[in-house]
């Protein structure tokens, strides 16, 4: 049994041309899952436009709801205490990170893997694991909180980790 993995995906200010992050969405050491949108950086705006995307979030969302790339990374120091994050699109993920942690003059702390090898180093095929899940649609096109949970709930069903007990004594 190892430790819990940490599942993240992004989702880019646009699909044909993805150059910041408008959402993060990643599992916690606590098997939790956590989403954000990004508030776009001002260089970032200067480069490109938040365009139609598979979740119709729109600029204006981003700066109501969203956090500033500083909070996000604050928060990933805090919690995610791993020299790997695991992306089922790694390529884009870690540009997406790098990007997050450019704007603040920093580097990841951490390295992005594949999905698809990290499953494979431990013997499981990811596909045929997403088959038995008889997702009502392809794994790419899910939600990310709900990619993030069937990945979670895959790597629970082949014992790669235990869901850490909640305290739930009363007093």
């Amino acid at each position: 049994m190892s430790s819990l993995p940490i599942f993240i995906t992004p989702v880019a200010n646009s699909s044909d041309e993805p150059v910041f992050p408008i959402l993060f969405t990643w599992s916690t050491p606590d098997a939790q899952i956590k989403e954000v949108l990004v508030i776009p950086d001002d260089d970032w705006l200067e480069e490109a436009n938040v365009e139609s995307n598979v979740l119709n979030i729109d600029e204006g969302q981003l700066y109501e709801f969203g956090y500033e790339a500083s909070d996000i990374l604050s928060e990933w120091i805090n919690e995610l205490d791993t020299d790997e994050v695991i992306a089922f699109d790694p390529e884009l993920t870690a540009q997406l990170i790098e990007t997050t942690y450019d704007c603040k003059g920093l580097e990841p702390a951490f390295e992005v893997i594949s999905v698809h090898d990290w499953f494979q180093q431990r013997g499981i095929d990811i596909e045929q694991e997403f088959d038995a899940f008889d997702l009502a649609m392809p794994a790419h096109l899910l939600p990310p909180d709900e990619l993030i949970a069937v990945l979670l709930q895959i790597s629970h069903n082949n014992g790669l980790f235990e869901i850490p007990e909640t305290d739930q004594s009363q007093d």
